[in-house]
């Protein structure tokens, strides 16, 4: 009676052996609710994984003569606005490794990739900034720790007339800091660290929090623990160096007093500018550093080339993937 008084069944088919079973599914509903439910297939998911009741995702097909199907999911971080670019492309390709191959090593590798690439500082600043929409300074709780709050705090010491409107996203990233500073403390705006090469982003903060934490919601279905792999990873202590006259007019931490201990050619640790492995092999040390110094002036070059389009950091407009 209930079903009569819809007048209109949906159903989604989340797993299927066959694309060719929604037929078969849709006549036998027909022949019990002969002519009081309409029935009417949506979706076929194949593969999906079914994270909980509003949180699914897979691969869609919605005719029977459909060959590629559809990227679709609904709820996840793919499809969210409240987490960095890269968290989204992570967790999508680590998906669609797995509906495609099936194969756990290959997300495994791809994932231990990603994660080193954001540890050696190789990783593109742009697919980890976060934006938080701004609702006014007005609209928060005295002693709020809102990071576009802060920000827009810090930017009007400077500039009264900076201050964000009310909607508008407020782009900032997460750095090293000393230890023990609240993580409010460690946000900082892109154009500050393009600028101050001491500023690093916080490979820690963003594989533990970001990164792993939804791909551990869908592959511990399956029994796969992902943090198991970012254990695995090499660590990886990187110094910044800094001129005497950098440091000395800048407050910072303890490393920035320190020049690197890693050897340029081999990156194992050292005393000395070169380690005694590499020293004792001349002619493989004059090569390697030929080439990255090759390297860098071709970086030269490319940005000589651009060199007529730059613009300034300060009046630079960050475009945000997805937002």
């Amino acid at each position: 009676e209930f079903l009569a008084s819809l007048g209109i069944f949906k159903y989604c088919i989340l797993i299927a052996e066959y694309r060719e079973q929604y037929q078969k599914i849709s006549h036998s509903l027909e022949k019990v609710v002969l002519r009081v439910i309409l029935s009417i297939l949506l979706q076929v998911y194949l593969p999906c994984v079914l994270q909980t009741k509003k949180r699914y995702v897979g691969y869609m097909y919605e005719t029977l003569d459909q060959k590629d199907p559809v990227f679709d999911a609904k709820g996840i971080e793919t499809v969210r606005r409240d987490s960095c670019p890269a968290v989204s492309k992570i967790l999508e390709r680590s998906l669609k490794l797995l509906f495609e191959t099936r194969d756990i090593s290959l997300i495994k590798q791809y994932v231990q990739r990603q994660c080193m690439k954001l540890v050696e500082g190789k990783a593109s600043i742009q697919d980890f900034i976060f934006a938080k929409e701004y609702r006014g300074s007005f609209s928060y709780r005295p002693g709020a720790c809102v990071p576009a709050l802060e920000l827009t705090r810090k930017m009007l010491t400077y500039d009264r007339r900076s201050e964000p409107r009310v909607g508008e996203r407020v782009p900032y990233v997460i750095i090293y800091g000393t230890p023990g500073l609240p993580l409010i403390q460690l946000i900082r705006r892109p154009s500050e660290v393009l600028q101050d090469p001491t500023l690093r982003l916080n490979a820690t903060y963003y594989i533990t929090k970001q990164i792993l934490p939804p791909l551990a919601r869908i592959f511990s279905l399956i029994g796969i623990d992902v943090f198991s792999w970012y254990h695995e990873l090499p660590r990886i202590q990187k110094a910044t160096s800094s001129s005497r006259s950098e440091l000395e007019g800048r407050k910072g931490t303890i490393s920035q007093y320190f020049t690197t201990l890693h050897c340029p050619v081999c990156d194992d640790l050292t005393q000395h500018g070169i380690c005694s492995k590499c020293r004792s092999q001349p002619q493989h040390v004059a090569v390697i550093l030929n080439q990255e110094i090759r390297e860098l002036e071709r970086k030269q070059e490319q940005l000589v080339k651009v060199q007529p389009h730059s613009v300034d950091l300060n009046s630079l407009t960050l475009i945000f993937p997805g937002r």
